[in-house]
């Protein structure tokens, strides 16, 4: 006999064991990240648990509740999380897991129910977005781990060592404020506005400083001029933010930097590192994540209407047009402020 029935990540200390009774849970399935969505921009959670006849976990659902005026009411596994598959000990039980997520939507008049990641056999599902994903195994030596990287990538960390690039990977608030600086420059080259700062705050309240993450950091000469924020769960890492100062690239601080953590990892015993979603179009990020020799995989979102017709979607994150090309002409405060508008209602 299988019964559903829903849970609160936040008020249950054992989640995180829960979830690693049913294959594939990541770190976008844990109460940390459950912790940060809920803080910053107050979602409620939705967490379908599935137990078989002997009371063990057979099926997972992580679901926020994004209600919005402008971009209307909907259920997300979950928001700004580049995968989170529902969980099912077995392909039967997939069905099952998400029809009683769809039947609370329609209770709670969900626009549609949105699943990020292994959905392609759910009934009823619309594809709505497609990404790419990498995955690093995590080898045995550092020489089998460097044999992995794309000879341009080979070359670049030593050029970011012989030019004495310094990179630190840190736990601190002064860390994180020092790769938002950069988080908001380069999402200003590309024409986007940053997550709201307090977003940021509550990944270090309640991944890094408890220990599931940190900043990883590159200087030179007394400046950080690149970084990124790494998260930790089980024994998978994951690369979830990346920002860097176009008056540097020549130094290739980038390139050792992932390259270092990547050893640190490997030394703490860590198998895989996975480096999140890319779009298909970029290009230049592509043949970044290309060069450190992973596994490159398909992730696709998929969506199912419950209380109205599924209307076109436009994506807004690679795409912007002519209006990216007006947000990089307009100051970071002002993007910083566009950014805290928007983002609770994109989810």
């Amino acid at each position: 006999m299988i019964r559903c029935e829903f849970v609160d990540p936040l008020l249950e200390p054992r989640w995180n064991q829960w979830i690693l009774e049913v294959p594939g849970a990541t770190f976008f399935h844990s109460s940390q990240w459950a912790r940060v969505l809920t803080q910053s921009y107050n979602y409620p959670l939705h967490y379908a648990v599935m137990r078989d006849a002997n009371d063990r976990i057979c099926g997972v659902l992580p679901v926020a509740e994004v209600r919005s005026w402008l971009t209307g009411r909907r259920g997300v596994c979950l928001p700004f999380s580049d995968e989170c598959a529902p969980l099912a000990a077995e392909p039967a039980l997939l069905e099952p897991l998400v029809q009683s997520l769809k039947d609370l939507g329609r209770q709670r008049r969900w626009d549609y129910l949105e699943l990020r990641g292994g959905s392609e056999a759910v009934r009823g599902a619309t594809q709505t977005d497609e990404f790419w994903t990498h995955r690093i195994p995590l080898e045995a030596s550092e020489d089998l781990q460097f044999r992995r990287l794309k000879e341009s990538h080979q070359r670049n960390i030593r050029k970011a060592q012989r030019g004495a690039v310094e990179i630190h990977h840190l736990k601190t608030t002064d860390a994180i404020e020092a790769y938002y600086a950069l988080h908001c420059l380069t999402r200003q080259r590309h024409g986007l506005p940053p997550q709201p700062f307090r977003f940021f705050q509550m990944i270090y309240k309640n991944v890094i400083e408890p220990g599931s993450g940190f900043v990883a950091l590159a200087r030179s000469g007394g400046q950080w001029i690149a970084g990124a924020v790494y998260f930790e769960f089980a024994s998978k890492a994951l690369y979830k933010f990346g920002a860097s100062d176009p008056a540097f690239q020549h130094l290739r601080a980038n390139n050792l930097l992932m390259w270092e953590t990547i050893l640190l990892f490997r030394s703490r015993g860590f198998q895989e590192l996975s480096l999140g979603r890319t779009d298909l179009h970029s290009d230049g990020l592509l043949q970044f994540k290309r060069g450190w020799g992973g596994e490159e995989t398909a992730v696709r979102y998929h969506r199912m209407a419950l209380c109205k017709p599924l209307r076109q979607k436009k994506v807004v994150t690679s795409g912007l047009g002519a209006k990216g090309s007006l947000m990089k002409k307009l100051p970071i405060g002002v993007l910083r402020g566009i950014g805290a508008l928007l983002y609770r209602h994109l989810g």
